[in-house]
């Protein structure tokens, strides 16, 4: 046996997608894994497909309807038992070998709390829109995880991407919960930002994965206070700098905030003039 790794995904409402996922995830090539998946009171069939799934890998769980994404992406993570922990969102997918190549990321580079890689950007009906997404202005390699997290900041978007494209290892990780979302729509970069003040984070380049755009996934229905809730974080994360930011880097932060609302506001009504924004 080698080091467990955990797939954890946390379900509400899950498909059409969830399907695309559970195949995807039960061909990755790394041997020493689990996969556990929790509902949290799902009424579209999610639970019911989950528990036709036959393979010793998997683990369904259930928590009480009503408590909201942060009290399920918390208890499935702490469900987990592997020294290394991945939460996939039930829309999106994960190549064959993203566990393989993130867990010998961890351990090449002991220090490293988190390990982060790209990942493509498809439509609801998983074609490509763009590829090797995200780790903006990063280089490959181990890099201080409070510089990443300034990056962030600085850029004025979440450039670590979604839960998909990064791995965790355990025990920071752990310290590190719960997911709280008292700003649902940056739950992800909060969560973050408290593993990697704990180390290093080491980045990869190249995808280990998609993240769907579509009208099944509640990050995109809400441009404007995904807005909102990123400038309150980037003023939240300002605050508590150890020495202020210039005004330049000010500048810069909001400046990097309003491009990228203007992005996701234009790619959001692209797709839905092409017909590619909406889950049946």
């Amino acid at each position: 046996m080698g080091v467990l790794a955990s797939v954890v995904v946390p379900v509400y409402n899950g498909m059409p997608h969830l399907r695309a996922l559970v195949d995807a995830l039960l061909r990755q090539d790394y041997p020493d894994l689990e996969i556990v998946f929790s509902d949290g009171g799902s009424s579209d069939g999610s639970l019911e497909f989950l528990q036709t799934i036959e393979d010793a890998r998997v683990r369904v769980m259930t928590i009480p309807s009503g408590l909201g994404a942060a009290a399920n992406w918390t208890a499935v993570t702490e469900a987990a038992q592997g020294e290394f922990i991945k939460l996939v969102c039930q829309d999106d997918l994960i190549t064959p070998d993203a566990i393989t190549k993130q867990v010998d990321d961890l351990q090449r580079h002991p220090a490293a709390v988190m390990a982060l890689a790209q990942r493509d950007i498809v439509d609801a009906k998983g074609d490509v829109l763009y590829s090797a997404r995200g780790a903006y202005g990063l280089s490959a390699g181990e890099l201080p995880g409070a510089d990443v997290i300034r990056a962030c900041w600085r850029q004025g978007t979440n450039i670590l991407g979604e839960p998909l494209a990064v791995m965790f290892r355990r025990r920071p990780l752990m310290d590190a919960m719960p997911w709280e979302d008292p700003n649902p729509l940056v739950l992800d970069l909060m969560l973050y930002e408290k593993v990697a003040q704990q180390g290093s984070v080491v980045v990869r380049r190249g995808s280990v994965g998609a993240f769907r755009v579509s009208t099944s996934s509640w990050s995109t229905r809400l441009a404007s206070e995904q807005r909102r809730q990123f400038t309150k974080w980037q003023r939240d994360f300002e605050a508590a700098m150890p020495s202020p930011p210039s005004t330049l880097e000010r500048i810069r932060a909001r400046s990097g905030m309003h491009l990228h609302a203007t992005l996701r506001r234009g790619a959001y009504a692209w797709l839905r003039m092409k017909g590619a924004f909406h889950s049946t």
